[in-house]
């Protein structure tokens, strides 16, 4: 009976019924901007560059293949199956914030270059991680005018699906014609992020840039911490289909990246289904439920020993936006961590380097925090922390479990520049002033080549 009435009580944990006050998470009502919502959050110092909030919207074909679900049912404790249909597609609205800043100068040989921030997953992380980086480029772009000729910079911070504004999906049918709200989401891949953000870049391109200035369009992405392989798949997907954007694809930018070993090895999607499903029941309820009690107790601690540099570095907003964003839309973002945590975005990259090894248009570059001490965190929840023993090899060289991207981009006949910033695992957020002057100096630089 015990039993019983402990199952019930983790099942209803999860169930929020207080809608999300932040403004950040609701779209905009009053202003309307082509169907898009749109109003300002800028610093008095900063009205020339505020930053708009764009509504948008994307449909996506999840991955059904044997993704079944369990839902819990509204008053006994066990759960039933949730099948998708098989010619089901995902559709939903969601934000992301836009800076631009306009070039002094325009002419035929004006640039736009526009920098895609992608957001880390992580516990009520959104596109607010990038908050603080954002104010830094008003700064940077209000103080330094003079380099600005015939540069047109922009820099777009979405929210990813199951994040922030993007956890409220409808599920459409094509079989039946009908939609309805997701209780539940389907594991989200690599394949499901990138999908997403190319369609964003696309609609940009067609909305918000004309036609005229288009062959003059250098995108730059940027992604944090175990993200990279999202900003990998969409470099692969330009490099075999250039014609998919009508600029180009000209940066890539990784900060606190993993080791090579997570990034290139094998994909095992069995393991990674079956452990979303449990994630996604009575465990993943409790982890969620526990993670958020107490204010985020649990999440500050996280973040302090296995993110941050200093405790001083996440600020005191850090604990109350991810609390509050966790638990708005009755607390769905917990799937995009789940998959996370899956190993939704482990292993499989090895392919996309092979395909950027030779082409010299898209420049990698890394950016790292000066606390160089190793997360402890891992995706596969179950896996143990391996010794250091284990890490080294017989004949004492390095293995890889501690290669890291640069040393093994350099290896493989790759250009990449490392640069030092503050922080640890969060740097556009621990160290957004270092960050931001690393990102405008890349963007500012002319392509190398590879050797």
């Amino acid at each position: 009976m015990k039993l019983i009435l402990l199952a019930i009580l983790l099942q209803f944990s999860t169930s929020f019924s207080t809608p999300p006050r932040n403004p950040s998470l609701l779209p905009n009502r009053r202003a309307r901007v082509h169907g898009k919502a749109c109003y300002l959050h800028a610093h008095k110092d900063n009205q020339s560059f505020p930053i708009r909030v764009r509504d948008t919207s994307c449909m996506l074909i999840p991955d059904t293949e044997k993704n079944t679900l369990y839902q819990r049912r509204k008053v006994i404790p066990f759960r039933k199956k949730v099948e998708y249909p098989p010619n089901s597609r995902i559709a939903f609205d969601y934000q992301y914030n836009e800076l631009v800043i306009p070039s002094p100068t325009i002419s035929d040989t004006t640039i736009t270059k526009i920098v895609l921030l992608i957001q880390p997953i992580g516990v009520g992380i959104g596109r607010w991680y990038y908050d603080r980086l954002l104010n830094e480029f008003q700064n940077f772009a209000s103080e330094d005018e003079t380099d600005y000729h015939d540069i047109k910079m922009i820099f777009l911070a979405p929210d990813l699906l199951g994040c922030g504004t993007a956890c409220n999906p409808l599920l459409l049918s094509d079989d039946s014609g009908d939609s309805k709200v997701m209780k539940t989401l389907p594991l989200i891949t690599v394949e499901n992020w990138s999908d997403q953000l190319m369609n964003l870049m696309q609609d940009y391109e067609k909305s918000s840039i004309s036609t005229a200035s288009t062959s003059n369009i250098e995108w730059c992405i940027v992604s944090n911490g175990g993200c990279v392989p999202i900003a990998l798949e969409i470099a692969q997907r330009y490099i075999k289909e250039k014609d998919m954007l009508r600029g180009a694809l000209t940066n890539l930018i990784l900060s606190a990246t993993p080791g090579i070993a997570s990034l290139n090895k094998p994909e095992d999607k069995e393991k990674t289904r079956k452990s979303y499903r449990t994630l996604s029941g009575i465990a993943g309820n409790a982890f969620w439920w526990y993670a958020l009690r107490n204010n985020g107790d649990f999440i500050q601690k996280f973040s302090v020993k296995n993110l941050a540099a200093r405790e001083e570095n996440l600020g005191h907003e850090w604990r109350p936006k991810c609390v509050e964003t966790a638990k708005a839309f009755d607390g769905k973002s917990r799937f995009s961590t789940f998959a996370f945590l899956a190993g939704s975005l482990n292993g499989g990259n090895a392919e996309r380097f092979e395909a950027l090894k030779d082409h010299n248009e898209v420049q990698i570059d890394v950016i790292t925090g000066g606390d160089k001490r190793r997360n402890p965190a891992k995706s596969w929840f179950w896996e143990r922390r391996k010794t250091k023993k284990q890490e080294i090899e017989k004949d004492g060289h390095q293995s890889e479990e501690l290669t890291t991207l640069v040393s093994y981009l350099k290896d493989n006949c790759r250009s990449v520049n490392e640069i030092f910033v503050g922080g640890r695992r969060c740097p556009a957020h621990e160290d957004s002033n270092g960050c931001s002057k690393a990102i405008i100096e890349i963007m500012r630089t002319p392509l190398r080549v590879n050797n």
